[in-house]
């Protein structure tokens, strides 16, 4: 099995793109399943996010199915925040959340935008698979080509991080 950076074969001339990242980690499945799905911990290792506000739900625990968090990104990346809902869970294996853009008056965009699945495979040894897919809509006025939040090598780092906070060797 490889864990190497997610090469898409979809054309990214379609209105939807895919990101795909996945590491190893030296814990047990649910371990890193309660840790990924922790809002408070998403701005430890995302590197696109500048900051999150938990709107419904609770910050020090797993997400649970409706819990909602406000994602601010940076800048720079020329991204609107994100209100993020949790739509789909089965502890210690998948979670899903979705994804709407928040207007510059506070409103939000009628239909989704993102989508993030997180997935944990327990390797049998305590080691686990986790696994990112990143899905986000193309809205027709962006220009072609990939959009740096679909840049696997960007997240990769991120991942890097997780496995560094759950085996103990973050700085």
């Amino acid at each position: 099995m490889t864990t190497a950076l997610y090469e898409p074969r979809i054309p990214d001339n379609l209105n939807i793109r895919f990101v795909e990242n996945r590491i190893l980690i030296n814990r047990p499945a649910q371990e890193v399943y309660d840790w990924v799905t922790t809002w408070s911990n998403l701005p430890k290792w995302l590197p696109m996010a500048l900051g999150t506000e938990v709107r419904r739900g609770t910050a020090d625990v797993p997400a649970e199915l409706g819990d909602e968090l406000l994602e601010t990104i940076h800048p720079e990346l020329n991204e609107k925040p994100k209100l993020y809902t949790v739509v789909a869970r089965v502890p210690g294996k998948l979670w899903t959340v979705v994804g709407r853009d928040v207007h510059d008056d506070g409103s939000l965009a009628p239909a989704m935008h993102a989508i993030a699945t997180f997935t944990t495979f327990d390797l049998g040894d305590g080691t686990t698979l986790f696994c990112r897919l990143f899905e986000r809509l193309i809205p027709d006025t962006e220009p072609p080509g990939p959009h740096p939040v679909e840049d696997p090598a960007r997240i990769q780092p991120g991942l890097e991080l997780i496995k560094a906070h759950l085996e103990g060797t973050a700085g």
